[in-house]
């Protein structure tokens, strides 16, 4: 059985058994194989001989540009080729072969959510609990997985796997993420967030003992990291932004604008803060979420929501550092930091689910779903009528 998905797998320096292994693709029924050779040495120029001679397409960079760069030039390849004629893509590597099996398992997963009209982003998630998981794949996933549920609010039980069943209609997606590195396949697993994943089990694959990659586990893993919290960073510096502003403003409104009124704290403070939360809003509307909206009602109400979110953690801080201070007895500095503190993270997350969604996105995947469907039913009746024609023929065959 041919499978209608094609494999993309980034090779740098890929040992000798992947020729094995890519035969036993073929065999299962993987007809479409892309390797991009990702600036190997000229040693191992007979793999990728022996591999264009079994029918893979070899896509070659001269220089070693890394596993997203070499992710991309697949990507580019299958939509100039292959879109809206297969399933999607899977992704795979030659450094750590996941078994045929497995494949297919992703495979049948990527052709349902095809069918079903879900586009979903399918992961592969191996096995932890394995005896030949390594103690830094094993440390890291725990770590990756409390990420992506605190920062996002999303289950993965293998942030990292880096095995993708891609369907056809969110190639495009993946080519405009960027990054080139190791870290982009954690940029393009959170483009999906909003999409949702398919979680299908595969076994870990333990590292070849031939491979040669290029992944350094300080570096990288920094990278990897970097890229998780990078939209959290930015959003801490549009607050400690705005608070730099609202101090400024008080100063000018108590010092200049209202000096020698008797309630000049009090409008100074009202003041700088509608100042402030405004600023912050279009920082963070820009800068941290690049918040989309064609609409001027979405517009207005994500920034009345933003207004009010920030009147509640006002509020909330007050009344908790009260009762806290009652209740401790401890400095009430101290108390009003961890308060701050906690309600920051929960303001992060509410802003990122509720506030900020992207609304102009959803409409184009909307668009987007609906010419794939018109797309898969015309060519689904365009089977039945082939059906009918050649059930016809046979007929008047028997008949004469």
């Amino acid at each position: 059985m041919e499978h209608s998905c094609v494999l993309v797998i980034p090779a740098l320096n890929p040992p000798y058994s992947f020729v094995e292994y890519a035969a036993s693709l073929k065999e299962a029924g993987f007809s479409r194989i892309l390797v991009i050779d990702d600036g190997s040495r000229t040693d191992r120029l007979p793999v990728f001989m022996k591999l264009e001679r079994m029918g893979c397409i070899i896509l070659r960079h001269e220089q070693n540009q890394g596993q997203g760069a070499a992710l991309k030039t697949g990507f580019r390849y299958y939509m100039e080729h292959f879109r809206e004629k297969s399933d999607g893509i899977i992704t795979l590597n030659t450094d750590r072969m996941v078994p045929v099996g497995d494949v297919l398992k992703v495979a049948s997963s990527l052709h349902n959510e095809q069918r079903m009209g879900s586009y979903a982003l399918v992961m592969g998630t191996r096995d932890f609990y394995s005896r030949r998981v390594t103690d830094y794949d094993f440390n890291m996933n725990k770590v990756m997985r409390l990420l992506y549920h605190m920062l996002m609010g999303v289950h993965l039980e293998d942030p990292l796997s880096g095995i993708f069943g891609i369907p056809d209609l969110r190639v495009q997606q993946c080519l405009d993420i960027p990054g080139d590195g190791y870290a982009y396949t954690t940029s393009l697993t959170m483009s999906f967030e909003k999409v949702g994943f398919l979680q299908v089990p595969v076994a870990y694959s333990a590292m070849d003992p031939e491979a040669e990659g290029k992944f350094r586990k300080g570096l990288d893993t920094v990278w990897i990291l970097f890229t998780i919290f990078k939209k959290f960073i930015l959003y801490s510096i549009t607050s400690v932004t705005a608070s730099i502003v609202d101090l400024i403003m008080f100063g000018i409104f108590t010092g200049i604008v209202f000096q020698g009124n008797a309630l000049a704290i009090i409008y100074g403070t009202v003041l700088a803060r509608v100042i402030s939360a405004s600023v912050n809003y279009l920082l963070t509307k820009n800068f941290v979420f690049h918040f989309k909206s064609d609409a001027a009602q979405t517009q207005a109400k994500s920034a009345g929501m933003f207004m009010a979110l920030s009147a509640v953690q006002c509020i909330l801080s007050a009344i908790s550092v009260y009762i806290l201070k009652i209740l401790l007895r401890g400095n009430v500095v101290g108390i009003k930091a961890f308060v701050d503190m906690f309600l920051f993270f929960v303001s992060y997350k509410v802003q990122h689910k509720y506030i900020f969604k992207d609304d102009r996105k959803k409409k184009e995947d909307e668009k987007l779903m609906k010419e794939e469907q018109i797309r898969l039913q015309q060519a689904f009746s365009e089977d039945e009528e082939t059906e009918t024609e050649a059930q016809v023929e046979a007929r008047m065959q028997n008949e004469s």
